[in-house]
Formats: structure tokens, sequence, C-alpha cells
């Protein structure tokens, strides 16, 4: 054992002390050294000491708190499992122990298949010579082959733990299962266009969803009652006006099986009942989408929240909600426009029919009915040019008329509110003023126009 070690002497380097008192080999190959080692020395362990083309394990020292036993036990010939401990004394103090647990580097033998014999022999005493050589390595027999192996053949000396597996591959759920990895609601996003037909039945995926998801039956005919009535209906309007308790991800399940969806055009942003073609149907202008912003006049729109920031749910810090309108305030708002509304947002999107306002259904009423084959406008539909300009001007003079109104009822609601200058305020009046009499005389421009026409 010490000569696998390299002797006495290479044992000894290892000292500090240059002093190896005892060694035992345990039974779970490490070397026990009473010792004091250098930290960073490795201790080699050579298991062919004879070969200097051995590849040695090494062994690493570690502090460690042990007692060295010798333990005498009498074994019988005529009983080989015998076993009686006789005696036990401690031999010493174990202070540092070397664990050989690293891997042990590939070993190449020098063997060859020599052709005058055809057998494989080791030819380490014709290599490494023995004694004192004065011969040149270049004088040798030609029969002896080169051996020159690498320095180490393995990268490293330590276990790697990780375990070479085969690619994950996504599963495909089928149609019949309930789960799916990715939620698939198989809606009809349909563009506008002035010859692509429109969808006449959904996708059967769709109807499927209706009975994997176990929608209620009633929820599905409320939804399918309100397309009769009305065959286009922008999702909020459709949850406000008929007042449908429905949670928002089962809506989501039941308008594709009900009505495809406008990606772009007049109607955008809106569900279509299946086969109803709002380019055919002149009737079909009072379901275009308007989309009206709060225009910023003084600091008059400051009372009105931005939409990003009043749907805010959780705050990350604190990881509590953080809502400003209750789910229950939430319900039934923001679909409709008349005389005394203050959009909730200064963003929003109106269908025209939800416009209560005298003035705007009047032009409505009085757009011309188009001609045999004439077909509607892809960005105006079946309305004017700068039809919803003039609906804007309109709805924005209410408006402002009616935070006015607020903030003289309740100034106590409008505290928060940056306080305007008189001189600011003045030019604002006038440019306000301004702005509704041009509106005003523009509006009644169109007025007369739509009544000559009809005329």
């Amino acid at each position: 054992m010490i000569e696998t070690l390299g002797g006495i002497r290479e044992i000894s380097n290892v000292s500090k002390r240059d002093v190896f008192h005892s060694w035992v080999f345990s039974s779970l190959g490490s070397f026990i050294l009473q010792t004091f080692g250098q930290e960073k020395r490795r201790l080699e362990l050579r298991f062919r000491p004879e070969c200097i083309y051995s590849k040695p394990a090494f062994g690493d020292g570690r502090p460690a708190t042990g007692l060295l036993l010798k333990v005498v036990v009498q074994r019988r010939k005529s009983q080989p499992d015998y076993r009686a401990v006789s005696s036990v004394q401690i031999a010493g103090c174990v202070r540092r122990i070397f664990n050989f647990d690293s891997l042990c580097d590939f070993q190449q033998l020098p063997a060859f298949r020599m052709p005058a014999s055809g057998k494989v022999e080791c030819v380490y005493s014709d290599i490494v010579p023995k004694g004192v050589n004065t011969k040149s390595p270049l004088e040798k027999p030609t029969t002896i082959p080169f051996f020159l192996p690498p320095v180490c053949f393995s990268r490293t000396d330590s276990i790697n733990s990780f375990v070479l597996r085969e690619p994950k591959t996504q599963k495909i759920s089928p149609i019949e299962s309930t789960y799916r990895r990715r939620r698939q609601k198989y809606g009809i996003y349909h563009p506008f266009t002035l010859t692509e037909p429109v969808p006449e039945t959904a996708n059967a995926q769709a109807q499927h969803m209706l009975t994997s998801k176990i929608i209620s039956p009633d929820d599905v005919e409320k939804v399918r009652a309100a397309f009769k009535a009305r065959p286009i209906w922008t999702k909020n309007a459709l949850v406000n006006i008929n007042r449908l308790v429905i949670n928002s991800q089962t809506l989501g399940l039941i308008l594709p099986s009900v009505a495809f969806y406008y990606v772009n055009g007049p109607w955008r942003g809106t569900w279509v009942r299946y086969g109803y073609d709002p380019r055919k149907h002149f009737e079909a202008r009072v379901y275009q989408l308007l989309d009206f912003r709060v225009r910023s006049i003084g600091s008059l729109h400051e009372c009105i929240k931005i939409k990003r920031l009043s749907l805010t749910k959780i705050n990350y810090r604190t990881a509590e909600p953080t809502a400003a309108v209750k789910e229950d305030e939430q319900n039934f708002i923001n679909c409709t426009f008349d005389e005394d509304t203050i959009p909730p947002y200064r963003v929003i999107f109106y269908q025209y029919c939800d416009i209560h306002l005298k003035k705007i259904q009047e032009m409505l009423k009085k757009v011309p009915s188009p001609k045999s084959g004439t077909v509607c406008d892809e960005r105006n539909g079946w309305l004017p040019y700068r039809f919803d300009d003039q609906c804007r001007n309109i709805m924005m003079e209410i408006v402002l008329n009616n935070i006015r109104r607020l903030r003289e009822e309740n100034p106590e609601v409008c505290s928060a509110m940056e306080s305007v200058e008189e001189d600011d305020d003045e030019g604002d009046e006038g440019e306000v003023s301004g702005f509704e009499e041009d509106d005003e005389v523009e509006t009644e421009g169109l007025l007369d126009s739509l009544d000559d026409v009809t005329d």
C-alpha cells in the first residue's frame, strides 16, 4: 500500500513536518493519515507503481476529527463465519483524511501486436531503459514501436451528475379533452373587405367548446336572443345593455359560436351575427363604431381617468388589489352616451345607435339612401365623409358642459385637480367658445346639406 502511494518519501512530502505516523486503508477506499498535511496538496495513488505510464488517482485532504483504532479479531479455520474481537486499542488521533472520490483517468498499456508472432506483447522493458542508458533513443530496434501517450485523457476528474435526456415535445391534446395547454376559443376574426363573403356558420370546435367547458344553456340563449334582436354588438354594450350577469371568460367562449369578429373597417371591434352582411344592409350604419377621445382643454379633462391606470388590479409591492372601482360597481356603465354623460375614460368606443343625442340621431336619419349597386366605403361605411368628426365635436361640447356643471355643483369632487389661473381660464373659454361656435355652424351646414340631398 505504501508503494502505491509513492513510498514513505512521497507520503512525507504531503506533511509539513515530514512525519508519517500511521496509515489505514478503510473499506470505503479512503486513506486516513494521522498527520497535518498541506491544504492544497493532493495524494497520488498509482495502481501500477512500477510503470511510469500509470495514471494516478488523486485524493483530496480534508480536516477530520477521529480516532485510529487497532482492533484484534480472532478467527477459526474450522468455522469460517466465526468472528470475535479480542482487543481494541487506540493507536492515535486522526486530524486529516484523504478521500479518493475522484474519477481515475484512462490507462494505456505499452502493449502491441507484434508482426512476427501475431500476439499482443508488452514492450515496457524495451521502451523504458533499466539502469544507466548510454544509447541514443534513435538507435532503438525498428521492431519496437513508438509509445507516446498523452499526459491525460480525461478533461476533468470530477463526477458530472448531469443526465442527458431527450427534448420534451409538447403534446397536443385532442378536441375531446377539456384540458388544453393553450387556451383556444376558435373564434373567426374576419378582416373587412368589399369582396370576401362573411362567415355563415361557426367552427365546429367553437360549438364543441360549449359542451366541453360546461356552459349553461341559459347563458347561451340569452346571447343568441340579443343577436336576434340586434345583429351587431360590442362586447361591452352586449353585457351592459342586456344586463347579462355572465363571467367574462364564459362570454368569451359563447361569442365565437354566435358571431364573428371584425378586426378592421367601419365595424371594427364588433361582433356580427353569422350570416349578416352589414355591407348589404344600409340600416347597419347605426351599428358602426365611433372612437371618442376626450380632448385636453384647460384642466377640465383631468377629472376623467385613463383606462390603463384605472384598470390596475394588483399592487406589485403589496400584492393587493388596488382597483379604483369595485367589481359590483363596474357593471352596466360606459356603454351609452346621452345629454348628461361624462365618459368614465378618456378613450371610449360607442356604436352610433348607443349615442342617445337628438342631433346625432337626426343626422343618421338624414343620411341619403344609396342607389342600387352602390357599395359602402372601406373606411366610412354607409356614412358620409367626416361624419364621425362632426359627431365627436357635438359629444365633446356636451362633455365639457357637463364637467363645468359638475365642478360648480360639487367643487369637492374636483378639489384634486390643478387650479387654472384667470388669464388661462379666459383664454380657454375663448378657445372653447370659438370651438363650439364653429362646431354649431359646421353641424348646421351638414344638416342643411343632408336636407337638400333628401329633398
